[in-house]
Parts: C-alpha cells; structure tokens; sequence
C-alpha cells in the first residue's frame, strides 16, 4: 500500500509539475548559446518568445484545472481555458508570419521613402534647368499679345547708351582741351568720360522725347504746339549734328582719304551735309523701328503719368505662369500622395512590428485573468493600434470583469 501510495502521488506530482519534464531543454534549445551566432539570433527572434509564452501557459492551466473543482458553469470555464491555448498558438504562427510581414513592409517602405527622395531631386533639377525655358517661353507669348512694348523701351535705352558711349570717346580730346585749358591743369580722361557720358545718355534720350512729342502733337493737330516743338526740334538737330555727329564724320575723314589716294577733300559744308544726313538715317531707323513705342512708355515712366495697357487685358508678370515651375508643382501633389502613402505603410510596419509579439503576450495575460476572473482581459487577434487599451481602460474592464 505505502508503494502505491507514493507510485500515485508521484503521478500526481509529475501531472501537476509536468513542464518541468520539458522546459529546461525547450529554453535551451530557444537560447542556442552553443550555437553559431546567427543560428542563435534567429532562434532567439522566432522561438524564445514563442517558448516561453507556452510553458507560461502550461504552468497557469494546472490551477486552472485544479479550480473547475469549485468553478460554476465547469463547461464554459474548460471552453474558455481551450480557446485560450488557440489564441495563444494562433498569436505564435502570427508572431512567426509577422516577421516575414515585416521584413516585406520594410522593404517596400524604404523603396518607396527612395523613390520620394530622389524624384524630389530629380524634378527640382529638371525644373531649374527648364524653367529658364519657360520664363523665356512665357515672355515671348506675352510680347506678342498687346501691352507694354518693354522690348521697344530696352532697345530704346539700349541704343541710348550706345550713342552716349560711342560719342564719349569721340568728344573726349576736344572736351579735355576746353578743361584744361580752362583749368590750366591736366585731367584724366575716365575723371570727364563718366559725367560727359550721362551727360550725352541725357541729350540723346531727350532728343528721342522731343520726336515723339512732336508725332503726338501733329497727331492732335495743335498747330501751335507743333511750331514750339519744331523749333524745339531744330535746335537739338543743329546741336546734335554741329558737336556729336560731325565730330563722328570728322573721324572717318582720314579713313576717305587713305581710300582715295590722298584725292578727296572734304569741306565744312559737305561735312554737316553728311552729318546731317548721318543724324537723319539713324533717327528715322531707331525711331521707326522701336523708339516711337518705347519713347512713349519712358516719358510715363518718368512723368508717373502711368502706364496704359488695352482694357480687359491682364499681363502675367515673368515668372507668374503655372508653367513655370510645374513640374515641382505636379510633384507637390505625388510627394503628398506619397507622404500620406508613407505615414500609412508606417502605421502598418510599426503594426507588424508590435502587434505579433504583443498577441502573445496578452495572450499569456489571458491565462492570468482566465484563473482570476474567469474571463479573458484581451480580445484577440489585435488588427490594429485601437485595439491596443490604455492601462486605466484595461484597469477599468477587469474590475467590470471582476465585478461580473
């Protein structure tokens, strides 16, 4: 009898300590400390959790088949301990499919965070190399529509210069000689071509103003404005011609001569003759060709009189058109789509990356609150980050829990 006696407690024993017959070689196994050191990672990442959550399991089953003895509704108890155990082992395969979930998700997203990357940089390239282009592009299309004749009023000031430049140099010795011979000293050039040549810049310009004053008038057919715009007029010519454009003439006398053997001569009246001539040529084929419309927008830009454009028409300013930077403003709305693309494949990775190994977890909880409570404290499978509870809503449902 005491033989039998001992042979069915230690049946006993071993039933109610029955994990200890297993779990020291399955921890072993699980932490593979003689193995190689990837073996050992990749055992330590798909089985220790795993492991230990099912020997965890198994030492909690034992007083919760103890406690059926004493338990009411003995059969949903046994189904609730039996749903348990499936919760815990459908949260292992799910722990073990994560992992290659992840590593799935983890690579797409690092794809698609490169490709953001470099089609930022690709297009932001693409759109100043271009947008030179378009801002090109878009002034041309804009000249052609009526407006603001800017091209004619940059050539008007354009030629203005020249004129004022070419004449500088022309007039530098005669000016430098009526100062120093005023002044009894010696004078540098560049000290009397700066103000001699704004001051030409002034004279040439003015002289386009008075032609175009004069075309307004006639067009008006104010007979006396035009006489006091013709005297006007006449006293530029003869001022022109008599110090700038005879000076020009002057200068090419030399060039006649060595062509003509030394034969030519060239009197005051044939040189203001040409002069005159030369004055009239270059007038009428700046005038004619952009000075009439520029000349009209500098006074208004000068007088602030303002500028008229034809009505119901509406100038893009440069740089103002959609098409100028498009292609990084099309790619606002892609970086957009893909951020929000992103932000959401980053909610799944984190999720894949937490939610499997926190499904065993709770489902070893589970095995705690099923043998204090009865109930399960965590509804598996977790789908998502709302179904992870706060520590006061888990402390709230298992007091309700209890409570029941």
């Amino acid at each position: 009898m005491d033989t039998q006696a001992e042979g069915l407690s230690k049946i006993i024993l071993a039933i109610l300590f029955f994990p200890t017959f297993f779990q020291t070689e399955l921890l072993a196994f699980a932490l593979g400390s003689n193995d190689p050191y990837a073996v050992m990672l990749i055992k330590r990442v798909l089985l220790l959790l795993p492991i230990t959550s099912a020997i965890f399991g198994c030492w909690l089953t034992i007083p919760c088949l103890i406690t059926i003895i004493v338990r009411q509704q003995r059969r949903i108890y046994l189904s609730a301990l039996l749903v348990t155990w499936w919760d815990l082992f459908r949260s292992i395969f799910s722990f073990w499919g994560g992992i290659f979930a992840f590593a799935f998700k983890m690579i797409g997203w690092c794809t698609g965070l490169l490709r953001l990357f470099f089609m930022g940089i690709f297009l932001a390239v693409q759109d100043i190399i271009l947008s030179p282009v378009r801002m090109a592009k878009d002034v041309g299309q804009d000249y052609f529509k009526p407006g603001i004749p800017w091209l004619s009023v940059f050539l008007t000031i354009f030629w203005t210069l020249i004129e004022a430049i070419l004449f500088t140099f022309i007039l530098t010795p005669l000016v430098l000689e009526i100062l120093e011979s005023l002044s009894g000293n010696e004078l540098s050039e560049g000290l009397v071509q700066i103000p001699l040549s704004i001051m030409l810049f002034i004279v040439i310009l003015g002289s386009f103003a008075i032609l175009s004053t004069f075309g307004e008038a006639i067009k008006q057919k104010k007979i006396s404005r035009i006489v006091q715009i013709a005297i006007f007029e006449v006293f530029v010519f003869v001022f022109e011609v008599m110090f700038l454009y005879r000076e020009f003439v002057d200068a090419l006398v030399p060039w006649f001569s060595q062509h003509s053997d030394g034969e030519f001569r060239m009197g005051i009246t044939s040189i203001l003759l040409i002069s005159s001539f030369a004055w009239m040529g270059i007038r009428g084929v700046t005038w004619f060709l952009f000075a009439s419309s520029g000349t009209p927008t500098l006074l208004a830009i000068i007088q602030r009189t303002g500028l008229e454009q034809p009505k119901g028409l509406q100038t893009a300013a440069i740089g103002d058109s959609q098409d100028t930077f498009k292609y990084i403003k099309n790619g606002f709305e892609t970086v957009k789509n893909d951020m929000e693309w992103l932000s959401q494949k980053g909610d799944e990775i984190i999720g894949s990356f937490i939610l499997p190994p926190l499904q065993i977890v709770a489902a070893s909880i589970n095995f705690c609150t099923l043998l204090i409570s009865a109930n399960h404290l965590f509804e598996l499978p977790f789908k998502s980050f709302k179904n992870l509870l706060m520590a006061q809503e888990l402390i709230k449902k298992s007091k309700n829990s209890t409570e029941d």
